[in-house]
This record gives C-alpha cells, sequence and structure tokens, in this order.
C-alpha cells in the first residue's frame, strides 16, 4: 500500500512551518520561532512530495518522536505554543544524536502537514547548508554593466541531495504507531543509524521479506510477457533472475529498475510492457519506493529445475542431481542421467500432452 494515494497528495497543504539550526559546530541547537503564516509553501510542498518514496518504517514502541508529534496534533489547534515549544524538544533532541565534528551544519524543519479531510500529517528535515553565490543585475543598467555577485551560505536549494535526511510521519488514530517514510542521503538502502535512534523506528520490510517480493515480482512479469523477450531468456528466463541476483551484491532501487531488468531479461527501455508491469507489481506487493541492498544470501535456491524438450521429454531436477548435457556434431542435444536406481516407469496418468 502506497504512504499516501494521488488524490491525498494533490490535497497536501502545508499548515504550520518552523526550523531550529543545528550542525556540529553547535553544542545545541539555535532555536528559532514559528514561521507564521508559512512562508514559500510552493517550494517546501515540492521538495516533500519529491520525499514521498521512500523506505517505510514503523515507530517502536515508546517512541519519543511519536509521542511529541501526537502531542503536536492533539494540543496545537487550541495551545499556541504547543508547536514551537515541542519542536524545540525534537530539535535538541535530533542534535544530541546529530551531534558529531562531522556532521554539517543546517537546518531541522518541522511541518504540519494537512491531507483529505484536514488530516494531519508530519514532515522532519534536516536541511544542509548549502554555499552559494548569485548574481544581481541592475534593472535599469546597460548591457555592459558590471554584475553584482553575492554570496550565502545559509541557503535552501531546489536539488534533492540537500535534503540530507526527511521522514514523513502519518500516525495512527489509535493512542499508539504510525507509517514513516524515510529518504536517508547517507544511506539510501536503508537509514543512518543516529537517525534510526531519533525517530525511533524500525523498518517495515526486512531484507528478506523485500527479496521475497522482488523474486515475485519478476517471476510474474516473466511469465506475463515471456513471448516478447529473446529466445534463450523465454527458454531460461526463472535460471536468469536466480542467476543475477545470486552473481553477487547489489543495491536495488525500486523507483529505479531498468538496470536489473536489463540483466536479467535483456534489453528494453522504460516504456516496455514488463517494465510497466514490474512497476505496478511492486506496487501491488507494498514496496514501491523502498531501496535495499540484495544479497545472495537473502535469496533462496529453487528447489527443483525443469527441462523440457522439443519432443515433450521433461527432466525435474534439482541442482545436486543436474544432468549431463552433451551437444552433438549435429547441434542436436544428448542429455544423460546417472541414477542409482529407478523408482517409476509407468504410463504417465496425468493430463494427455
Amino acid at each position: 500500500m502506497s504512504f499516501l494515494t494521488d488524490e491525498e497528495i494533490n490535497a497536501l497543504t502545508i499548515k504550520r512551518m518552523i526550523f531550529h539550526v543545528v550542525g556540529g559546530e553547535l553544542e545545541i541547537p539555535v532555536l528559532l520561532s514559528e514561521i507564521s503564516p508559512p512562508e514559500h509553501v510552493d517550494f517546501f510542498l515540492e521538495r516533500i512530495k519529491s520525499a514521498l518514496s521512500g523506505n517505510m518504517f514503523r515507530f517502536t514502541e515508546l517512541s519519543n518522536t511519536e509521542r511529541i508529534l501526537r502531542l503536536i496534533r492533539n494540543n496545537a489547534d487550541t495551545d499556541t505554543s504547543c508547536f514551537t515549544e515541542q519542536s524545540t524538544f525534537l530539535a535538541n533532541d535530533f542534535q544530541s544524536h546529530h551531534h558529531t565534528k562531522n556532521a554539517s551544519m543546517g537546518v531541522f524543519f518541522l511541518f504540519e502537514l494537512h491531507a483529505l479531510n484536514d488530516e494531519k500529517l508530519f514532515a522532519l528535515i534536516k536541511y544542509d547548508n548549502e554555499d552559494v553565490v548569485r548574481y544581481v543585475l541592475d534593472a535599469e543598467g546597460n548591457e555592459f554593466q558590471v554584475p553584482r555577485l553575492e554570496r550565502f551560505r545559509e541557503s535552501f536549494v531546489k536539488k534533492a541531495e540537500a535534503m540530507q535526511k526527511i521522514a514523513l510521519v502519518r500516525l495512527t488514530a489509535d493512542a499508539q504507531g504510525g507509517q514513516v517514510v524515510v529518504r536517508d542521503r547517507s544511506k539510501r538502502t536503508n537509514i543512518s543509524v543516529y537517525f534510526e535512534r531519533f525517530l525511533q523506528v524500525q523498518r517495515v520490510n526486512n531484507t528478506t521479506d523485500l527479496s521475497d517480493k522482488l523474486v515475485a515480482a519478476l517471476k510474474d512479469v516473466f511469465k506475463k510477457h515471456r513471448d516478447l523477450l529473446p529466445d534463450d531468456i523465454r527458454r531460461s528466463g526463472v535460471n536468469k533472475i536466480y542467476e543475477t541476483l545470486h552473481h553477487g551484491a547489489q543495491d536495488f532501487n525500486t523507483d529505479e529498475p531498468l538496470s536489473l531488468l536489463n540483466q536479467i531479461f535483456g534489453p528494453m527501455e522504460e516504456d516496455h510492457p514488463l517494465v510497466k508491469s514490474f512497476t505496478r507489481k511492486i506496487k501491488d506487493l507494498g514496496i514501491s519506493g523502498e531501496s535495499f541492498r540484495i544479497t545472495p544470501e537473502n535469496i533462496p535456491k529453487p528447489r527443483k529445475r525443469k527441462l523440457e524438450t522439443l519432443e515433450d521429454v521433461i527432466v525435474i531436477y534439482d541442482e545436486d542431481n543436474a544432468p549431463d548435457i552433451q551437444t552433438m556434431e549435429d547441434g542436436r542435444k544428448r542429455i544423460v542421467i546417472v541414477t542409482a536406481g529407478l523408482v517409476t516407469d509407468d504410463i504417465d496418468t496425468g493430463k494427455n500432452r
């Protein structure tokens, strides 16, 4: 299931916003006041929406971050000091986990968002400072005027890399729990240790779950689009799936599947029917937007393999008892099976072939 539907995404608005200055040069955050009403909402909403595709987490029991966000959700409309006060607790907690000499300077943002039916969501963002030089021209000047250059260190830029970490939070209506989508620039396939400790979350899908669902999606699209694939892939597509995934560890982003699909099924473009089917299947399996590391140890070996000849001869075997396939001079194949003994030699009573 997606974190938000397209309809909910289109309805998102920023109700409240505040930021505090954090980073390695500070012992404690520089605390600021709420920006009310929110400013430059189009700019920040675009940044927030760009992070809706990320890794899914849930709050652990007794998460302090969840507790504070629930206080804001329940009390900020009636207590004018609640949003600012509680955000300072979050900023101090973030700084305590983030405070190292190598920690980049930036700001800790807290946004209260509203979706359909005035549902409240939250965005927590560590935004890095960017060193920017801009030029200013005199509107009344001539074409050979000397531009004025201005340098800014404390600035917010559009590029996604400036958002070092972002967590989008959707609390449940109950007393505890909620969905958290995380994009962490320093660890795209998971979450950095200190950000995990600050949020107090655990991943919804572990690496084994993610690997199992990936294999299921790959098998599904191979079955649906087998006829569109090259002959060699058509004959042994499932084998190619396992062979590729067992080849070595690699990072995989479900939003950018083309590289892996090309490794398995051969060159194809983004508009290929198999690619479109894969994107839909990943969404159906609930892992759209997830990034993770594929490791061979998490990919189970298939229990059985199957050979089928043009003469309707079928051989089913496991890898430890593979037949010997020899190519003859005329191009035909000889299949040699060495066995300790026959168990069955009878008429096949199954479906006639």
